[in-house]
Protein backbone atom coordinates (compact mmCIF):
# COMPACT_ATOMS: atom_id res chain seq x y z
CA UNK A 1 0.00 0.00 0.00
CA UNK A 2 2.64 2.39 0.94
CA UNK A 3 4.69 1.51 -2.25
CA UNK A 4 1.20 2.42 -4.04
CA UNK A 5 0.52 5.76 -2.14
CA UNK A 6 4.21 7.11 -3.04
CA UNK A 7 4.28 5.76 -6.81
CA UNK A 8 1.21 8.19 -7.26
CA UNK A 9 2.80 10.85 -5.18
CA UNK A 10 5.24 10.81 -7.97
CA UNK A 11 3.55 10.51 -10.97
CA UNK A 12 1.51 13.22 -9.48
CA UNK A 13 4.69 15.80 -9.05
CA UNK A 14 5.77 14.61 -12.67
CA UNK A 15 2.71 15.36 -13.77
CA UNK A 16 2.91 19.04 -12.61
CA UNK A 17 5.99 19.24 -13.59
CA UNK A 18 5.42 18.52 -17.08
CA UNK A 19 2.18 20.64 -16.71
CA UNK A 20 4.18 23.95 -15.98
CA UNK A 21 6.87 23.13 -18.33
CA UNK A 22 5.12 22.03 -21.67
CA UNK A 23 1.70 23.82 -23.38
CA UNK A 24 0.59 20.78 -25.20
CA UNK A 25 0.33 19.29 -21.84
CA UNK A 26 -1.42 22.35 -20.29
CA UNK A 27 -3.48 22.56 -22.81
CA UNK A 28 -5.00 19.05 -23.65
CA UNK A 29 -8.31 19.68 -23.59
CA UNK A 30 -8.71 22.84 -25.91
CA UNK A 31 -5.94 21.07 -28.50
CA UNK A 32 -8.23 17.81 -28.67
CA UNK A 33 -11.46 20.23 -28.98
CA UNK A 34 -10.05 22.04 -32.04
CA UNK A 35 -10.32 18.74 -33.70
CA UNK A 36 -13.45 17.77 -32.97
CA UNK A 37 -16.47 17.38 -35.54
CA UNK A 38 -13.20 18.63 -38.11
CA UNK A 39 -13.83 15.47 -40.31
CA UNK A 40 -17.44 15.10 -39.95
CA UNK A 41 -18.90 12.76 -42.90
CA UNK A 42 -15.83 11.41 -44.21
CA UNK A 43 -15.05 8.15 -44.70
CA UNK A 44 -11.83 6.95 -42.62
CA UNK A 45 -9.84 3.75 -42.38
CA UNK A 46 -8.94 2.18 -39.19
CA UNK A 47 -5.93 -0.09 -40.56
CA UNK A 48 -4.66 -2.47 -37.52
CA UNK A 49 -1.18 -4.64 -38.05
CA UNK A 50 -2.44 -8.42 -39.08
CA UNK A 51 -1.10 -10.72 -41.35
CA UNK A 52 -4.00 -10.01 -43.28
CA UNK A 53 -2.40 -6.77 -45.13
CA UNK A 54 0.14 -8.93 -46.38
CA UNK A 55 -3.10 -10.22 -48.79
CA UNK A 56 -4.63 -6.34 -49.65
CA UNK A 57 -3.43 -3.98 -52.14
CA UNK A 58 -2.79 -1.19 -49.76
CA UNK A 59 -1.80 1.16 -52.41
CA UNK A 60 -5.75 1.76 -52.62
CA UNK A 61 -5.34 3.68 -49.59
CA UNK A 62 -3.28 6.75 -51.11
CA UNK A 63 -6.51 9.20 -51.03
CA UNK A 64 -7.83 7.93 -48.15
CA UNK A 65 -7.57 8.64 -44.32
CA UNK A 66 -5.75 6.01 -42.45
CA UNK A 67 -5.35 5.64 -39.07
CA UNK A 68 -2.13 3.59 -38.00
CA UNK A 69 -0.83 2.04 -34.92
CA UNK A 70 2.20 0.77 -32.80
CA UNK A 71 4.61 -0.54 -35.47
CA UNK A 72 2.72 0.20 -38.70
CA UNK A 73 5.83 2.29 -39.58
CA UNK A 74 7.45 -1.55 -41.10
CA UNK A 75 4.78 -1.28 -43.33
CA UNK A 76 6.97 2.03 -45.20
CA UNK A 77 9.04 0.16 -47.40
CA UNK A 78 6.42 -1.43 -49.40
CA UNK A 79 3.16 1.81 -49.26
CA UNK A 80 3.94 5.10 -51.33
CA UNK A 81 1.39 6.94 -48.57
CA UNK A 82 1.27 7.44 -44.90
CA UNK A 83 -1.40 7.74 -42.28
CA UNK A 84 -2.98 10.78 -41.49
CA UNK A 85 -3.22 9.88 -38.10
CA UNK A 86 -0.99 7.51 -35.56
CA UNK A 87 -1.46 6.16 -32.03
CA UNK A 88 -0.24 4.39 -29.69
CA UNK A 89 -1.37 3.27 -25.95
CA UNK A 90 0.47 -0.05 -24.65
CA UNK A 91 3.11 0.76 -21.26
CA UNK A 92 4.97 -1.73 -22.90
CA UNK A 93 5.67 -1.07 -26.54
CA UNK A 94 5.84 2.51 -26.30
CA UNK A 95 8.67 2.53 -23.95
CA UNK A 96 10.35 -0.22 -25.79
CA UNK A 97 9.96 1.59 -29.41
CA UNK A 98 10.02 5.07 -28.29
CA UNK A 99 13.11 6.11 -30.17
CA UNK A 100 11.86 5.06 -33.24
CA UNK A 101 8.08 6.35 -32.74
CA UNK A 102 9.46 10.00 -31.88
CA UNK A 103 11.70 9.90 -35.39
CA UNK A 104 8.49 9.34 -36.81
CA UNK A 105 7.02 12.39 -35.22
CA UNK A 106 9.31 14.48 -36.43
CA UNK A 107 9.50 12.79 -39.96
CA UNK A 108 5.55 12.52 -40.59
CA UNK A 109 5.12 16.20 -39.99
CA UNK A 110 1.53 16.28 -41.36
CA UNK A 111 0.33 13.26 -39.55
CA UNK A 112 -1.39 13.59 -36.30
CA UNK A 113 0.13 11.47 -33.50
CA UNK A 114 -2.20 10.60 -30.41
CA UNK A 115 -1.14 9.59 -27.05
CA UNK A 116 -2.04 9.17 -23.43
CA UNK A 117 -0.49 11.93 -21.40
CA UNK A 118 1.71 9.07 -19.46
CA UNK A 119 4.12 8.54 -21.60
CA UNK A 120 4.92 12.01 -21.52
CA UNK A 121 4.80 12.71 -18.12
CA UNK A 122 6.86 9.17 -17.53
CA UNK A 123 9.19 10.80 -20.20
CA UNK A 124 9.20 8.24 -22.72
CA UNK A 125 8.02 10.69 -25.17
CA UNK A 126 8.58 14.18 -25.93
CA UNK A 127 5.64 17.29 -27.10
CA UNK A 128 5.64 18.32 -30.55
CA UNK A 129 3.13 20.30 -32.89
CA UNK A 130 1.92 17.23 -33.98
CA UNK A 131 1.43 15.08 -30.73
CA UNK A 132 -1.55 15.22 -29.02
CA UNK A 133 -1.77 14.06 -25.44
CA UNK A 134 -5.21 13.02 -23.85
CA UNK A 135 -6.25 12.06 -20.58
CA UNK A 136 -7.13 8.03 -20.15
CA UNK A 137 -9.69 7.05 -18.01
CA UNK A 138 -9.82 2.68 -17.06
CA UNK A 139 -12.80 1.06 -19.12
CA UNK A 140 -15.26 -0.49 -16.27
CA UNK A 141 -18.05 -3.10 -16.96
CA UNK A 142 -20.35 -0.81 -15.19
CA UNK A 143 -23.06 1.25 -17.03
CA UNK A 144 -22.17 -0.53 -20.36
CA UNK A 145 -21.31 0.67 -23.51
CA UNK A 146 -20.81 4.09 -22.54
CA UNK A 147 -18.29 3.11 -19.47
CA UNK A 148 -15.87 1.39 -22.35
CA UNK A 149 -16.45 3.91 -25.06
CA UNK A 150 -16.04 7.72 -24.49
CA UNK A 151 -17.96 10.32 -26.94
CA UNK A 152 -15.55 13.08 -25.88
CA UNK A 153 -11.58 12.68 -25.69
CA UNK A 154 -10.77 16.15 -25.16
CA UNK A 155 -12.16 14.77 -21.44
CA UNK A 156 -10.83 11.35 -21.35
CA UNK A 157 -10.41 8.19 -23.49
CA UNK A 158 -11.33 5.17 -22.34
CA UNK A 159 -8.39 2.55 -21.62
CA UNK A 160 -8.62 -0.58 -24.52
CA UNK A 161 -8.12 -4.22 -24.56
CA UNK A 162 -6.69 -3.13 -28.40
CA UNK A 163 -5.10 -0.47 -29.44
CA UNK A 164 -7.59 0.33 -32.17
CA UNK A 165 -10.39 0.95 -30.02
CA UNK A 166 -8.35 4.52 -28.74
CA UNK A 167 -8.66 5.19 -32.43
CA UNK A 168 -11.82 4.39 -32.88
CA UNK A 169 -12.53 6.72 -30.08
CA UNK A 170 -11.25 9.49 -31.63
CA UNK A 171 -12.27 8.68 -35.47
CA UNK A 172 -15.39 9.20 -34.10
CA UNK A 173 -14.92 12.26 -31.96
CA UNK A 174 -13.16 14.01 -35.41
CA UNK A 175 -16.58 13.37 -37.49
CA UNK A 176 -15.48 10.09 -39.13
CA UNK A 177 -18.71 8.54 -40.41
CA UNK A 178 -18.31 5.56 -42.26
CA UNK A 179 -15.39 3.94 -40.76
CA UNK A 180 -13.41 0.53 -42.10
CA UNK A 181 -11.44 -1.60 -40.41
CA UNK A 182 -9.08 -3.71 -41.81
CA UNK A 183 -5.96 -5.61 -40.78
CA UNK A 184 -7.84 -6.23 -37.31
CA UNK A 185 -7.63 -10.05 -37.47
CA UNK A 186 -8.42 -10.19 -33.98
CA UNK A 187 -6.61 -13.56 -33.75
CA UNK A 188 -3.62 -14.47 -32.04
CA UNK A 189 -1.49 -17.66 -31.44
CA UNK A 190 1.50 -16.79 -29.39
CA UNK A 191 4.89 -18.79 -30.44
CA UNK A 192 6.61 -21.47 -28.38
CA UNK A 193 10.01 -18.94 -28.08
CA UNK A 194 8.58 -15.95 -25.93
CA UNK A 195 10.06 -15.52 -22.58
CA UNK A 196 7.23 -14.78 -19.72
CA UNK A 197 8.01 -12.20 -17.27
CA UNK A 198 5.77 -12.32 -14.80
CA UNK A 199 3.39 -15.67 -13.31
CA UNK A 200 0.43 -14.58 -14.81
CA UNK A 201 2.03 -15.05 -18.11
CA UNK A 202 0.39 -11.32 -19.49
CA UNK A 203 4.31 -9.90 -19.74
CA UNK A 204 5.69 -11.12 -22.92
CA UNK A 205 9.34 -10.74 -24.67
CA UNK A 206 9.86 -12.37 -27.82
CA UNK A 207 13.25 -14.69 -28.30
CA UNK A 208 13.10 -14.62 -32.09
CA UNK A 209 11.91 -12.98 -34.93
CA UNK A 210 8.44 -15.30 -35.37
CA UNK A 211 6.05 -12.90 -35.01
CA UNK A 212 2.96 -14.92 -36.97
CA UNK A 213 0.47 -12.48 -35.52
CA UNK A 214 0.95 -9.28 -37.29
CA UNK A 215 2.34 -8.69 -41.04
CA UNK A 216 5.88 -8.92 -40.07
CA UNK A 217 7.83 -11.42 -38.31
CA UNK A 218 9.45 -8.81 -37.13
CA UNK A 219 6.86 -6.95 -35.53
CA UNK A 220 6.97 -8.27 -32.13
CA UNK A 221 10.74 -9.76 -32.93
CA UNK A 222 13.60 -10.90 -31.21
CA UNK A 223 13.67 -9.20 -27.52
CA UNK A 224 10.09 -6.98 -28.28
CA UNK A 225 8.56 -6.49 -25.31
CA UNK A 226 4.44 -6.67 -25.21
CA UNK A 227 1.26 -7.84 -23.77
CA UNK A 228 -0.54 -11.31 -23.90
CA UNK A 229 -3.39 -11.01 -25.99
CA UNK A 230 -6.71 -11.84 -24.87
CA UNK A 231 -8.75 -12.19 -28.07
CA UNK A 232 -12.13 -12.64 -26.23
CA UNK A 233 -11.61 -9.51 -24.04
CA UNK A 234 -10.96 -7.47 -27.64
CA UNK A 235 -14.04 -8.68 -29.10
CA UNK A 236 -16.21 -7.87 -25.80
CA UNK A 237 -14.80 -4.27 -26.15
CA UNK A 238 -15.63 -4.33 -29.81
CA UNK A 239 -19.32 -5.13 -28.88
CA UNK A 240 -19.65 -2.31 -26.53
CA UNK A 241 -18.06 0.03 -29.70
CA UNK A 242 -20.84 -1.06 -31.79
CA UNK A 243 -23.46 -0.88 -29.41
CA UNK A 244 -22.32 3.07 -28.79
CA UNK A 245 -21.94 3.51 -32.49
CA UNK A 246 -25.35 2.04 -33.07
CA UNK A 247 -26.93 4.47 -30.83
CA UNK A 248 -25.13 7.35 -31.99
CA UNK A 249 -25.71 6.46 -36.02
CA UNK A 250 -22.21 6.14 -36.77
CA UNK A 251 -21.22 3.13 -39.52
CA UNK A 252 -19.04 0.75 -38.92
CA UNK A 253 -18.01 -1.97 -41.60
CA UNK A 254 -14.95 -4.60 -41.18
CA UNK A 255 -13.36 -4.56 -44.52
CA UNK A 256 -10.30 -7.24 -42.93
CA UNK A 257 -9.24 -10.02 -45.30
CA UNK A 258 -10.78 -12.80 -43.16
CA UNK A 259 -9.75 -13.15 -39.34
CA UNK A 260 -12.34 -13.71 -36.44
CA UNK A 261 -14.03 -10.26 -35.66
CA UNK A 262 -17.42 -10.71 -36.81
CA UNK A 263 -18.86 -7.91 -34.80
CA UNK A 264 -18.97 -5.66 -37.34
CA UNK A 265 -21.09 -5.99 -40.92
CA UNK A 266 -18.24 -7.45 -43.63
CA UNK A 267 -17.48 -5.48 -46.91
CA UNK A 268 -15.31 -6.39 -49.61
CA UNK A 269 -12.09 -4.38 -48.97
CA UNK A 270 -11.73 -3.56 -52.82
CA UNK A 271 -15.32 -3.10 -53.69
CA UNK A 272 -14.77 0.28 -51.66
CA UNK A 273 -12.74 2.10 -54.45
Amino acid sequence: MINKILKFILFRLKFLYAWIRDDKVRNISSRLRELEGRYSGERCFIMGNGPSLNEMDLGLLKDDKVWAFNRCYLLFDRIKWRPSFYVSVDTRVVPDNADEISKLYKKLIDTKFFFPKKFRIKGNLESSSNVYWYNEKKMTNRNLPYSSFSMDPAKYVRSVRTVTIAGLQLAVYLGFNPIYLIGCDTDYKIPDDVLYEDEDKEKIVSLSDSDINHFDPDYFGKMKKYHQPFPERMIFHYKQVKRVCDEQNVQIFNATVGGKLEVFPRVDYEDLF
